[in-house]
Parts: C-alpha cells; structure tokens; sequence
C-alpha cells in the first residue's frame, strides 16, 4: 500500500499542528507531522509525504515500510500528488490520498480526508504496534554476548576499539539492506580477522550460524 499524503492539509486542519505553525513556524509543524507518522508505518506500507514548496528529498526504513518526504516545487503540492497516484495506480500499485482538497482526487485511488487520517494515526500510536528499534549499539554487544557465552570468542580479547568498529560495521550493513545471512557472513570474516575465535569442531559454520541467529532475533 502506497499512502500520499497532502502533508500542510493535514498540519492545518489539526489546531495543535496548527497552532504549532503559527506560533513556531514550518520546520516544527513538519516535524511534528513526521514524528505522528514514524509512529504510525507498518511492514510493507510505503508512506509519502508532499509539502508545497522546495526543500530536500529524505527516505527512511521504519519497521518494514518506508516513510519519504517529497517537496512539491516548482509545481504545485496538488500536482504532484495527482501526478504520484497516476502513476502507482498505472503500475496497479494501491494508494490511498490523504487530503480533505477536492482538488487531489485520482481515479483508481483510495480516498482519506485529513481528520480522519489523524484518527487513524492516533489509534496505530495508542495501539504500540510498533517497538523501538534497536541501536546498532545494542545489536553488537548482544552478538558478542551471545558468542562468548558459546564460547566462540574469549571476552577479555574483545576491546573497546573492537566494539566501536563492529558497530560502525552493523551500521554500513544495515544501510545496505542485506539479509541476516550476507550480514552474519561479513561480521563473521571481519571478527576472525581481528580477534582469536576459539577452535571448536566446524566452529566456522557455528560462529556463523550464531551470528545469523542474533541477527535475526531483531528483525
């Protein structure tokens, strides 16, 4: 499902967005729309926000889905909606246009005024389908944790500097977008590079499996 949202449609038919924009301006009006919105994407969901205006294109991955901001410039935030639906409804893509304008209206299209799209971003809130996604930090001293307690690496040779680099590692792959399995294949290869990983029989293949495995428990 691909939602485009008629995003200062939506900041200006709510009176806390509102009043945020009158009193402290675009910026935080936007992001107190981005901010609803990051709590409210799911798996599989594709989810763009269009502003009136010229400003940076950004994309991120949350949870499985990704959230863009477009910015509408030099055309209007109505065409390029309409010009975002035609085209996903061409690829038979579903969409779903968030705004309370007539003017967005696309044939083929699901349609979802702006006060109900902020009922519905508040119940996905208030429901906490979506848990806070771990740091990269966290990612690699379970992995550590988990390899020493199976007795692949000895704690005392993992140092500090070790733990930073394998984080930064973590961070370039996930950027990536790897699977588990290509991920576990380069942190396996760099740790044996850099530290003593004790022999257990096939311990190649255990290291990796174990690695695997971490990695998985937090997709």
């Amino acid at each position: 499902m691909r939602i485009i949202i008629d995003a200062y449609n939506v900041i200006r038919t709510n009176p806390e967005s509102k009043c945020i924009e009158d009193q402290q301006g675009n910026l935080q009006a936007r992001e107190w729309l981005l901010n609803m919105c990051r709590d409210a994407v799911r798996n599989g969901e594709e989810w763009v926000l269009v502003f009136d205006g010229a400003g940076a294109a950004a994309a991120e991955k949350i949870n499985g889905g990704s959230l863009m901001v477009r910015y509408a410039a030099p055309r209007s935030a109505d065409e390029a909606i309409r010009e975002l639906g035609e085209d996903a409804t061409a690829l038979k893509i579903p969409v779903r246009i968030v705004s309370s304008d007539s003017e967005v209206q696309v044939s083929g299209c699901e349609q979802m005024d702006s006060t109900s799209f902020l009922e519905f971003l508040k119940k996905r809130k208030a429901k906490g389908e979506r848990p806070k996604a771990p740091s990269k930090k966290d990612i690699a001293e379970k992995l550590l944790k988990t390899l020493a307690e199976r007795r692949h690496i000895a704690v005392d040779k993992v140092s500090n500097n070790l733990k930073d680099a394998l984080v930064e590692l973590i961070s370039y792959l996930y950027a990536r977008e790897l699977t588990a399995q290509k991920m576990a294949r380069e942190i396996e290869k760099y740790l044996r590079e850099r530290m003593p990983v004790k022999p257990n029989p096939d311990s190649q293949k255990e290291v990796f499996r174990t690695i695997r495995q971490c990695l998985e428990s937090f997709r």
